[in-house]
Protein backbone atom coordinates (compact mmCIF):
# COMPACT_ATOMS: atom_id res chain seq x y z
CA UNK A 1 0.00 0.00 0.00
CA UNK A 2 1.34 3.54 -1.02
CA UNK A 3 1.88 6.09 1.56
CA UNK A 4 1.44 9.71 0.62
CA UNK A 5 2.75 12.56 3.04
CA UNK A 6 1.27 15.95 3.12
CA UNK A 7 3.78 18.67 3.83
CA UNK A 8 3.06 21.71 4.92
CA UNK A 9 5.77 24.46 4.63
CA UNK A 10 5.39 27.48 6.93
CA UNK A 11 7.28 30.36 5.79
CA UNK A 12 7.54 33.92 7.75
CA UNK A 13 5.86 36.67 5.97
CA UNK A 14 8.72 38.57 7.12
CA UNK A 15 10.78 37.21 4.14
CA UNK A 16 8.19 38.76 1.82
CA UNK A 17 7.91 42.18 2.83
CA UNK A 18 10.55 44.40 2.04
CA UNK A 19 12.70 45.79 4.74
CA UNK A 20 12.13 48.89 6.17
CA UNK A 21 13.71 52.36 5.93
CA UNK A 22 15.59 53.45 8.98
CA UNK A 23 17.02 57.36 8.86
CA UNK A 24 19.27 58.13 12.28
CA UNK A 25 20.93 60.38 13.80
CA UNK A 26 23.24 59.43 16.60
CA UNK A 27 23.97 60.44 19.93
CA UNK A 28 27.20 62.77 19.66
CA UNK A 29 29.66 65.80 21.64
CA UNK A 30 31.61 68.82 20.96
CA UNK A 31 33.03 71.80 22.94
CA UNK A 32 31.78 75.88 22.61
CA UNK A 33 32.95 77.18 19.64
CA UNK A 34 34.11 73.49 17.48
CA UNK A 35 32.30 72.30 14.49
CA UNK A 36 31.13 69.04 14.57
CA UNK A 37 30.04 67.09 11.31
CA UNK A 38 27.18 64.80 11.83
CA UNK A 39 26.14 62.29 10.03
CA UNK A 40 22.65 61.57 8.17
CA UNK A 41 22.43 57.95 8.21
CA UNK A 42 20.01 55.58 6.88
CA UNK A 43 19.58 51.53 6.16
CA UNK A 44 17.35 49.72 3.36
CA UNK A 45 16.95 52.74 1.98
CA UNK A 46 15.94 50.60 -1.96
CA UNK A 47 14.29 51.35 -4.70
CA UNK A 48 14.41 55.32 -3.95
CA UNK A 49 12.98 57.95 -6.77
CA UNK A 50 12.58 61.02 -4.39
CA UNK A 51 12.98 62.18 -0.48
CA UNK A 52 12.25 64.66 1.96
CA UNK A 53 14.42 65.10 5.32
CA UNK A 54 13.16 67.34 7.61
CA UNK A 55 14.48 67.92 10.87
CA UNK A 56 14.34 70.39 14.08
CA UNK A 57 17.43 71.65 16.42
CA UNK A 58 18.19 74.31 19.25
CA UNK A 59 19.43 77.13 17.26
CA UNK A 60 20.99 78.76 20.09
CA UNK A 61 22.79 76.19 20.74
CA UNK A 62 24.14 74.57 17.44
CA UNK A 63 24.59 76.69 14.31
CA UNK A 64 23.64 75.15 10.62
CA UNK A 65 26.68 75.43 8.54
CA UNK A 66 26.76 73.41 5.14
CA UNK A 67 26.01 69.59 4.22
CA UNK A 68 27.83 66.82 2.34
CA UNK A 69 27.50 63.85 0.44
CA UNK A 70 29.95 61.83 -1.82
CA UNK A 71 27.41 59.65 -3.92
CA UNK A 72 27.67 60.80 -7.16
CA UNK A 73 23.81 59.64 -7.25
CA UNK A 74 23.05 62.59 -4.96
CA UNK A 75 23.55 65.19 -7.54
CA UNK A 76 21.32 67.50 -6.92
CA UNK A 77 20.46 67.13 -3.35
CA UNK A 78 20.32 70.60 -2.17
CA UNK A 79 19.63 71.59 1.94
CA UNK A 80 17.64 74.52 3.40
CA UNK A 81 16.69 76.40 6.15
CA UNK A 82 13.14 76.78 7.12
CA UNK A 83 12.96 79.16 9.77
CA UNK A 84 16.45 79.27 11.94
CA UNK A 85 15.83 75.82 13.30
CA UNK A 86 14.59 73.34 10.71
CA UNK A 87 16.34 71.93 8.07
CA UNK A 88 15.11 70.89 4.93
CA UNK A 89 17.05 67.86 3.08
CA UNK A 90 15.72 67.21 -0.66
CA UNK A 91 16.55 64.77 -3.43
CA UNK A 92 14.70 63.77 -6.91
CA UNK A 93 15.62 61.02 -9.22
CA UNK A 94 14.76 60.13 -13.10
CA UNK A 95 14.86 56.54 -11.50
CA UNK A 96 14.88 54.72 -8.55
CA UNK A 97 18.53 54.36 -6.89
CA UNK A 98 18.99 51.02 -4.37
CA UNK A 99 20.93 53.19 -2.06
CA UNK A 100 21.40 50.55 0.76
CA UNK A 101 22.69 51.15 3.99
CA UNK A 102 25.08 54.38 5.03
CA UNK A 103 25.63 57.46 4.71
CA UNK A 104 23.45 59.63 2.93
CA UNK A 105 25.26 63.07 3.90
CA UNK A 106 27.14 64.74 6.58
CA UNK A 107 25.90 67.75 8.23
CA UNK A 108 28.17 70.63 9.82
CA UNK A 109 27.18 73.01 12.89
CA UNK A 110 28.70 75.25 15.18
CA UNK A 111 28.46 75.07 18.57
CA UNK A 112 27.26 78.10 20.01
CA UNK A 113 26.88 77.45 23.52
CA UNK A 114 26.71 74.75 26.30
CA UNK A 115 24.18 72.66 25.98
CA UNK A 116 21.98 69.91 24.38
CA UNK A 117 20.57 70.10 20.72
CA UNK A 118 18.21 67.65 19.92
CA UNK A 119 18.08 66.28 16.43
CA UNK A 120 14.55 65.69 15.78
CA UNK A 121 12.84 64.46 12.60
CA UNK A 122 9.35 65.70 11.67
CA UNK A 123 7.64 62.46 10.42
CA UNK A 124 5.00 64.58 9.03
CA UNK A 125 7.27 66.29 6.16
CA UNK A 126 9.58 63.81 5.86
CA UNK A 127 9.05 61.59 3.11
CA UNK A 128 10.61 58.16 0.88
CA UNK A 129 8.89 57.61 -2.35
CA UNK A 130 9.61 55.08 -5.50
CA UNK A 131 9.62 56.05 -9.07
CA UNK A 132 5.15 55.80 -9.37
CA UNK A 133 5.05 58.86 -6.49
CA UNK A 134 4.13 55.89 -3.48
CA UNK A 135 5.25 56.66 -0.13
CA UNK A 136 7.83 54.03 1.17
CA UNK A 137 7.61 52.85 4.89
CA UNK A 138 10.53 54.24 7.09
CA UNK A 139 11.46 54.50 10.57
CA UNK A 140 13.37 57.27 12.27
CA UNK A 141 15.86 57.62 15.28
CA UNK A 142 16.41 60.91 16.55
CA UNK A 143 19.94 62.23 17.75
CA UNK A 144 21.21 65.06 19.68
CA UNK A 145 24.24 66.91 19.92
CA UNK A 146 25.65 67.67 23.40
CA UNK A 147 28.06 71.11 23.96
CA UNK A 148 30.53 70.97 26.83
CA UNK A 149 31.61 74.01 28.31
CA UNK A 150 35.27 75.39 27.38
CA UNK A 151 37.20 76.12 30.47
CA UNK A 152 41.12 74.78 30.87
CA UNK A 153 43.76 76.57 32.53
CA UNK A 154 47.65 76.35 31.98
CA UNK A 155 50.94 77.21 32.19
CA UNK A 156 53.63 76.27 29.93
CA UNK A 157 57.55 76.82 30.94
CA UNK A 158 61.15 76.05 29.29
CA UNK A 159 62.45 73.61 32.11
CA UNK A 160 66.27 73.30 30.03
CA UNK A 161 68.01 74.76 27.45
CA UNK A 162 70.53 73.24 25.31
CA UNK A 163 73.03 74.74 22.57
CA UNK A 164 71.93 75.61 19.53
CA UNK A 165 72.88 72.13 17.43
CA UNK A 166 71.32 69.97 20.40
CA UNK A 167 67.98 68.90 20.78
CA UNK A 168 68.39 69.08 24.98
CA UNK A 169 65.53 70.89 25.53
CA UNK A 170 62.96 70.53 27.87
CA UNK A 171 59.50 71.64 28.46
CA UNK A 172 56.02 70.98 31.11
CA UNK A 173 52.98 72.14 31.02
CA UNK A 174 51.18 72.97 34.68
CA UNK A 175 47.21 72.63 34.56
CA UNK A 176 45.44 74.58 37.01
CA UNK A 177 41.80 73.90 35.83
CA UNK A 178 39.48 72.66 33.74
CA UNK A 179 37.77 69.08 33.30
CA UNK A 180 40.45 65.65 33.94
CA UNK A 181 41.28 63.72 32.75
CA UNK A 182 43.62 65.14 30.05
CA UNK A 183 45.63 63.56 27.12
CA UNK A 184 48.91 66.15 26.03
CA UNK A 185 50.36 65.68 22.99
CA UNK A 186 53.75 67.10 22.03
CA UNK A 187 54.82 67.20 18.79
CA UNK A 188 58.65 66.73 19.45
CA UNK A 189 61.08 65.18 21.96
CA UNK A 190 60.69 62.36 23.99
CA UNK A 191 58.71 61.48 26.81
CA UNK A 192 59.35 59.72 30.39
CA UNK A 193 57.29 56.43 30.96
CA UNK A 194 54.08 57.28 32.52
CA UNK A 195 54.29 61.36 32.00
CA UNK A 196 53.33 62.97 29.91
CA UNK A 197 53.45 66.66 31.43
CA UNK A 198 57.26 66.80 30.65
CA UNK A 199 58.81 66.48 27.35
CA UNK A 200 62.41 65.89 26.92
CA UNK A 201 65.05 66.16 24.18
CA UNK A 202 62.86 69.04 22.14
CA UNK A 203 64.56 70.46 19.20
CA UNK A 204 65.33 74.27 19.32
CA UNK A 205 62.63 76.26 17.12
CA UNK A 206 58.52 76.64 17.84
CA UNK A 207 56.59 73.85 18.55
CA UNK A 208 53.08 72.44 18.66
CA UNK A 209 51.05 70.77 22.24
CA UNK A 210 47.49 69.80 22.09
CA UNK A 211 45.39 69.10 24.66
CA UNK A 212 42.17 66.96 25.13
CA UNK A 213 39.97 67.10 28.42
CA UNK A 214 37.59 65.28 29.82
CA UNK A 215 34.62 66.57 28.04
CA UNK A 216 37.06 65.97 24.77
CA UNK A 217 37.57 69.36 24.22
CA UNK A 218 40.61 69.96 22.43
CA UNK A 219 43.32 72.75 22.99
CA UNK A 220 46.10 74.00 20.64
CA UNK A 221 49.11 76.20 21.29
CA UNK A 222 52.56 76.57 20.34
CA UNK A 223 55.56 76.95 22.67
CA UNK A 224 59.11 77.89 21.74
CA UNK A 225 62.46 76.41 23.02
CA UNK A 226 65.40 78.63 23.26
CA UNK A 227 68.85 77.86 23.22
CA UNK A 228 72.00 78.54 24.79
CA UNK A 229 74.27 80.48 22.70
CA UNK A 230 77.17 79.53 20.90
CA UNK A 231 79.91 82.06 20.32
CA UNK A 232 79.31 84.08 17.14
CA UNK A 233 82.72 83.94 16.07
CA UNK A 234 83.96 84.99 12.60
CA UNK A 235 87.43 85.48 10.82
CA UNK A 236 88.97 87.10 7.96
CA UNK A 237 92.67 86.56 6.23
CA UNK A 238 95.06 88.76 4.56
CA UNK A 239 95.86 87.99 1.71
CA UNK A 240 92.62 85.97 0.66
CA UNK A 241 94.84 83.30 -0.96
CA UNK A 242 97.89 81.03 -0.13
CA UNK A 243 100.18 82.30 -2.88
CA UNK A 244 102.50 79.54 -3.46
CA UNK A 245 105.89 80.89 -3.06
CA UNK A 246 105.38 83.38 -0.13
CA UNK A 247 102.41 80.96 1.54
CA UNK A 248 101.64 83.10 4.82
CA UNK A 249 98.80 84.22 5.64
CA UNK A 250 97.26 86.75 8.91
CA UNK A 251 93.90 85.34 10.43
CA UNK A 252 92.14 87.90 12.21
CA UNK A 253 89.27 86.36 14.13
CA UNK A 254 86.77 88.45 16.62
CA UNK A 255 87.52 86.88 19.94
CA UNK A 256 89.07 90.33 21.35
CA UNK A 257 85.67 91.96 19.91
CA UNK A 258 82.90 89.04 21.85
CA UNK A 259 85.11 89.47 24.97
CA UNK A 260 85.07 93.05 25.19
CA UNK A 261 81.41 92.90 24.85
CA UNK A 262 80.97 90.44 27.82
CA UNK A 263 80.23 87.22 25.33
CA UNK A 264 82.16 84.16 26.90
CA UNK A 265 84.59 82.59 25.04
CA UNK A 266 86.03 79.85 27.34
CA UNK A 267 88.83 78.00 24.51
CA UNK A 268 88.99 78.51 20.90
CA UNK A 269 91.84 76.81 18.40
CA UNK A 270 92.78 76.99 14.80
CA UNK A 271 93.19 74.02 12.15
CA UNK A 272 94.85 75.15 8.72
CA UNK A 273 93.75 71.78 6.99
CA UNK A 274 97.63 70.82 6.43
CA UNK A 275 98.61 67.42 6.80
CA UNK A 276 100.46 67.65 9.81
CA UNK A 277 97.39 68.73 11.70
CA UNK A 278 98.71 72.35 12.30
CA UNK A 279 97.16 73.88 15.30
CA UNK A 280 97.14 77.73 16.75
CA UNK A 281 95.66 78.60 20.15
CA UNK A 282 96.40 82.37 19.61
CA UNK A 283 93.63 85.06 18.59
CA UNK A 284 95.25 86.40 15.31
CA UNK A 285 97.87 83.69 14.27
CA UNK A 286 99.89 84.03 11.28
CA UNK A 287 100.41 80.82 9.76
CA UNK A 288 102.63 79.52 6.96
CA UNK A 289 101.30 77.01 4.99
CA UNK A 290 104.29 74.77 4.80
CA UNK A 291 102.72 72.04 2.67
CA UNK A 292 101.92 74.54 -0.21
CA UNK A 293 104.10 73.47 -2.58
CA UNK A 294 103.24 69.45 -2.05
CA UNK A 295 99.79 70.71 -2.62
CA UNK A 296 100.52 72.40 -5.79
CA UNK A 297 102.10 69.05 -7.08
CA UNK A 298 99.22 66.91 -6.10
CA UNK A 299 96.98 69.78 -7.81
CA UNK A 300 95.29 70.26 -4.42
CA UNK A 301 93.74 73.78 -4.90
CA UNK A 302 92.86 75.16 -1.57
CA UNK A 303 92.97 74.58 2.36
CA UNK A 304 90.39 73.93 4.80
CA UNK A 305 91.10 76.58 7.37
CA UNK A 306 88.42 75.73 10.72
CA UNK A 307 88.20 78.37 13.57
CA UNK A 308 86.75 76.53 16.35
CA UNK A 309 85.50 78.10 19.57
CA UNK A 310 83.49 77.03 23.04
CA UNK A 311 81.95 79.07 26.00
CA UNK A 312 81.34 77.89 29.54
CA UNK A 313 77.82 76.70 28.62
CA UNK A 314 79.72 74.02 26.72
CA UNK A 315 78.13 75.23 23.75
CA UNK A 316 80.67 75.35 20.46
CA UNK A 317 80.61 76.62 17.13
CA UNK A 318 82.86 76.01 14.25
CA UNK A 319 83.51 78.54 11.16
CA UNK A 320 85.09 76.84 8.31
CA UNK A 321 86.53 78.89 4.94
CA UNK A 322 88.61 77.70 2.14
CA UNK A 323 91.55 79.71 1.20
CA UNK A 324 92.77 78.67 -1.98
CA UNK A 325 96.48 77.87 -2.85
CA UNK A 326 97.52 79.83 -6.46
CA UNK A 327 100.42 80.12 -8.40
CA UNK A 328 100.92 83.87 -9.05
CA UNK A 329 100.46 85.03 -12.71
CA UNK A 330 103.49 88.00 -13.21
CA UNK A 331 103.13 89.99 -16.30
CA UNK A 332 105.84 92.12 -16.98
CA UNK A 333 105.15 94.92 -19.27
CA UNK A 334 106.40 96.10 -22.80
CA UNK A 335 106.83 99.21 -22.91
CA UNK A 336 106.18 101.95 -20.32
CA UNK A 337 106.47 105.99 -20.44
CA UNK A 338 108.64 107.65 -18.17
CA UNK A 339 107.43 111.17 -19.10
CA UNK A 340 106.06 112.32 -16.15
CA UNK A 341 102.47 112.55 -16.46
CA UNK A 342 101.62 110.03 -14.17
CA UNK A 343 100.43 107.38 -16.59
CA UNK A 344 102.87 104.25 -17.03
CA UNK A 345 105.51 106.29 -15.66
CA UNK A 346 107.27 103.55 -13.74
CA UNK A 347 107.55 99.88 -14.60
CA UNK A 348 104.84 98.18 -13.27
CA UNK A 349 104.96 94.17 -12.84
CA UNK A 350 101.72 93.11 -12.88
CA UNK A 351 100.60 89.91 -10.52
CA UNK A 352 97.23 88.28 -10.71
CA UNK A 353 96.23 90.55 -13.51
CA UNK A 354 95.96 93.70 -11.05
CA UNK A 355 95.73 96.83 -12.54
CA UNK A 356 98.27 99.42 -12.30
CA UNK A 357 96.06 101.52 -9.60
CA UNK A 358 95.07 98.53 -7.61
CA UNK A 359 98.42 95.90 -7.47
CA UNK A 360 99.65 95.60 -4.30
CA UNK A 361 102.82 95.08 -3.06
CA UNK A 362 104.61 92.67 -4.95
CA UNK A 363 105.96 91.33 -1.12
CA UNK A 364 102.32 89.60 -1.45
CA UNK A 365 103.35 87.27 -3.66
CA UNK A 366 107.14 86.43 -2.98
CA UNK A 367 109.60 86.88 -0.87
CA UNK A 368 111.20 89.01 -2.91
CA UNK A 369 112.36 89.84 -6.69
CA UNK A 370 115.82 90.71 -8.44
CA UNK A 371 115.32 93.01 -11.41
CA UNK A 372 118.27 93.63 -14.18
CA UNK A 373 117.74 95.67 -17.11
CA UNK A 374 120.36 95.65 -19.93
CA UNK A 375 120.60 96.90 -23.29
CA UNK A 376 121.28 94.46 -26.44
CA UNK A 377 125.40 93.67 -25.67
CA UNK A 378 123.89 92.31 -22.03
CA UNK A 379 125.67 95.22 -20.56
CA UNK A 380 123.84 96.03 -17.28
CA UNK A 381 122.42 99.25 -17.21
CA UNK A 382 120.04 98.89 -13.66
CA UNK A 383 120.03 95.88 -10.79
CA UNK A 384 117.72 95.53 -8.10
CA UNK A 385 117.75 92.79 -5.36
CA UNK A 386 114.43 93.81 -4.08
CA UNK A 387 112.10 95.45 -6.96
CA UNK A 388 109.24 97.00 -5.55
CA UNK A 389 108.00 98.31 -8.71
CA UNK A 390 109.73 101.93 -8.43
CA UNK A 391 111.91 102.15 -11.70
CA UNK A 392 111.05 105.16 -13.65
CA UNK A 393 113.98 104.34 -16.67
CA UNK A 394 116.91 106.25 -14.71
CA UNK A 395 118.47 108.18 -17.67
CA UNK A 396 118.18 105.67 -19.99
CA UNK A 397 116.95 107.06 -23.49
CA UNK A 398 114.29 106.01 -25.63
CA UNK A 399 114.48 102.36 -26.79
CA UNK A 400 114.44 98.58 -26.31
CA UNK A 401 115.88 96.55 -23.10
CA UNK A 402 115.87 93.48 -21.82
CA UNK A 403 115.24 92.34 -18.45
CA UNK A 404 115.72 89.43 -16.38
CA UNK A 405 113.37 89.18 -13.41
CA UNK A 406 114.14 86.66 -10.77
CA UNK A 407 110.97 86.21 -8.52
CA UNK A 408 112.51 84.55 -5.24
CA UNK A 409 109.98 82.69 -2.70
CA UNK A 410 110.33 79.80 -0.15
CA UNK A 411 110.55 76.98 -2.43
CA UNK A 412 112.72 78.82 -4.59
CA UNK A 413 112.62 81.50 -8.03
CA UNK A 414 110.90 81.42 -10.99
CA UNK A 415 113.07 83.35 -14.05
CA UNK A 416 111.22 85.48 -16.65
CA UNK A 417 113.10 87.34 -19.43
CA UNK A 418 111.87 89.72 -22.47
CA UNK A 419 112.38 92.73 -23.53
CA UNK A 420 110.86 96.01 -22.79
CA UNK A 421 110.68 99.59 -24.30
CA UNK A 422 111.19 103.11 -22.98
CA UNK A 423 109.02 105.43 -24.98
CA UNK A 424 108.79 109.27 -24.27
CA UNK A 425 111.59 109.48 -21.87
CA UNK A 426 112.99 113.35 -21.48
CA UNK A 427 116.85 112.17 -21.93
Amino acid sequence: MKRFFLVIVLISSALWLPAQILVSFKNDSTCKTDTIIVPLKVQELRQCASFRIEFSFQDDIIRYDSLYFRNPALSGLTASLDGNNRLVIEWTSASAIPFGTGNIAKIQFTALQTGISLLSFDDVQTYFKDEQGNSLAYLYSDGSVKVHPRGIQYTLSQLMMGCSKEDKGRYGISILSGTPPYQIDWDDGFLMPGIDTVVLGVSPGQHKITIVDGNGCIYRDNYFVKVLKAPPIHFTSDPDTVYLQKPSVQFYSNIDSLLNVGIDVYNFQWNFGEPDSSRSVEKNPLHTFTSAWEFFQQQIKEYRVRLYAINNDNCDTAVVKFIPLQRPKVEVPNVFTPNADGINDVLIIKVDGKTETDQPSLLRYYERMELVIMNRWGRKLYESKDYRNDWDGGKLADGTYFYVLKCIGRFGEEVYKGSIAIMGSKN
